[in-house]
């Protein structure tokens, strides 16, 4: 069991078994194993992985693990036939490309190379037998060898030592223990008290906060908790708040209560769109609201491939789970970048060049460049930060025609992050009431696809949250991205808190926004 938060820094560690990746599988290994993205979770030890596909460009997997797993909060268990009934709606068949065993080079240019491969729209949820086809072929090219001595960029370290930092991990490393804790019943009676005396302010929900929100007991184990977000007291990026009952409360009283824990974590709190929401709602809001061709990712029930958002920590509030899937999975990016440094050096230049061509969907200018891994010229960090919409466009996200498309070299790094981080993450199954936060700028996340029933149907807050007691160390954001920052936190006018999920057919087909959306 889980330490209480009572215990936030000395309780004891339950070990489990968390979904551990295959040996065959190996972001080093060119054999072409299946693995589609969706909600089928990831196949049992064997000779290859496979992962239920989903919306959007996964496709059922047919590796040779023996069992698929069915994850509770960062714990694999095996249930083959609960992972069938959770593919039967997805299992797509796609071909694979011609490959070639001739060396003969004239057939290997990069643009002959990715003429062979699915529109990347058609795989913004990557499917691995598109990427290890893609990297058999340039094996077989002497005109496209990629050398695992190429020297890393300047400045760039050889390693992010685990021994340094806590927030190099791998899943299968973690156990529950280190990032899970539970409240009492106690903090839930502080918790209500703070919300009937905010009721009793009759101020505005942007008021909520710490001085009209008062935890006198719990508040301050909340703010030493946060420290792990950042790797204090061997924090992993990340930890969960578990014990809350959302079907006690009303809509307005759950957001209340969100947003009170919540600032004990970091207090500033950031926009996330362009009507000043600071609140935003992550649920299927089906075809009843629009089609399932035109709902963007937060409300609908695709799978999302991994990405960050537009936010120092990200903070998410469980009110209702799905009936199947919809697993939040986390990497850290540190080790993502440990293992590219290690087994693809070349990736590290390619994913740090500005020549990245981000879709602005219609604003202007139509697109910007921009590279997808910094390092921080005074911290020296190294920094993930990109969605995946934008680069490759989306099956409800059309990448504007006029844009240059990504090089097949630009392709095969940005889906090495992916696989890299599917391999090292951890699975977590939310329950009801759980409060999960982590650092966006050492974790990179994703999220399985899902099925709702009625009586079950997920439903989660999320908010974008700034620390500014952390700013001196943790801050800095690379020049290119400081006015997509600036805009969600710097003088945005009044805030905006929707209790209830935005149902705006509009809304809800937006493309144009920048971050949030995978």
């Amino acid at each position: 069991m889980a330490p209480s938060l009572a215990s936030a820094n000395n309780g004891p560690i339950t070990q489990i078994a968390l979904c551990r990746t295959p040996t065959a599988y190996h972001t080093d290994s060119d054999t072409p194993l299946t693995h589609g993205f969706g909600h089928g979770g990831i196949g049992g030890v064997g000779g290859g992985v496979g992962v239920g596909g989903g919306s959007g460009g996964g496709s059922v997997g047919s590796g040779s693990g023996s069992g698929n797993a069915q994850t509770t909060t960062g714990a694999a268990h095996h249930h083959p036939q609960h992972s069938q009934h959770l593919n039967q709606h997805h299992n797509h068949h796609l071909h694979y490309p011609p490959h070639h065993t001739s060396r003969d080079s004239s057939h290997y240019t990069d643009d002959a190379i990715e003429a062979g491969f699915p529109d990347p729209a058609k795989t913004w949820n990557p499917d691995a037998r598109v990427y290890y086809s893609r990297r058999l072929k340039k094996k077989n090219s002497k005109a496209t060898v990629v050398s695992q001595d190429v020297p890393l960029p300047n400045g760039f370290p050889a390693q992010i030592p685990p021994a340094t930092t806590p927030l190099v991990w791998s899943g299968q490393d973690l156990t529950e223990g280190e990032y899970l804790r539970h409240l009492s019943s106690d903090d839930i009676t502080e918790i209500e008290g703070a919300l009937a005396h905010f009721k009793g302010l009759n101020l505005p929900l942007a008021s909520v906060g710490r001085r009209t929100f008062p935890l006198p007991s719990l508040g301050p184990r909340i703010i030493a908790l946060s420290g792990k977000l950042y790797g204090d007291n061997n924090g992993r990026g990340f930890f969960i708040l578990r014990g809350l009952e959302p079907r006690k409360y009303n809509a307005e009283d759950n957001v209340i209560i969100y947003a009170g824990v919540s600032s004990y974590v970091a207090e500033r709190r950031g926009k996330q769109d362009e009507k000043n929401n600071c609140l935003l709602h992550l649920t299927d809001l089906t075809a009843a609201v629009a089609p399932d061709n035109l709902r963007q990712a937060p409300y609908s029930n695709v799978p999302q491939p991994f990405h960050t958002d537009t936010g120092d920590v990200l903070a998410l509030y469980s009110l209702q789970t799905a009936s199947s899937g919809g697993r939040s999975i986390l990497a850290s990016s540190w080790k993502v970048y440990n293992e590219l440094a290690s087994q693809h050096p070349a990736h590290i230049s390619t994913l740090s060049q500005p020549n990245w061509a981000f879709d602005s969907f219609g604003r202007a200018p139509a697109f910007t460049y921009r590279p997808l891994l910094h390092l921080l010229p005074e911290s020296k960090r190294v920094l993930l930060s990109f969605s995946r919409r934008p680069l490759t466009g989306s099956p409800v996200s059309p990448r504007t025609p006029t844009i240059p498309p990504l090089t097949s070299t630009q392709s095969d790094a940005l889906d090495t992050v992916h696989f890299t981080a599917l391999a090292h993450a951890v699975y977590i199954r939310q329950q009801r009431g759980d409060l999960q936060y982590w650092n966006n700028f050492a974790l990179l996340h994703a999220r399985e696809g899902f099925e709702d029933s009625p009586e079950e149907k997920r439903h989660l807050l999320r908010l974008w949250l700034r620390d500014d007691s952390r700013a001196e160390k943790w801050g800095e954001i690379p020049e290119v991205l400081r006015p997509t920052w600036n805009e969600a936190y710097e003088n945005y006018g009044e805030e905006v808190w929707p209790v209830q999920p935005q149902r705006d057919r509009t809304f809800v087909i937006e493309q144009r926004r920048s971050s949030g959306f995978a």
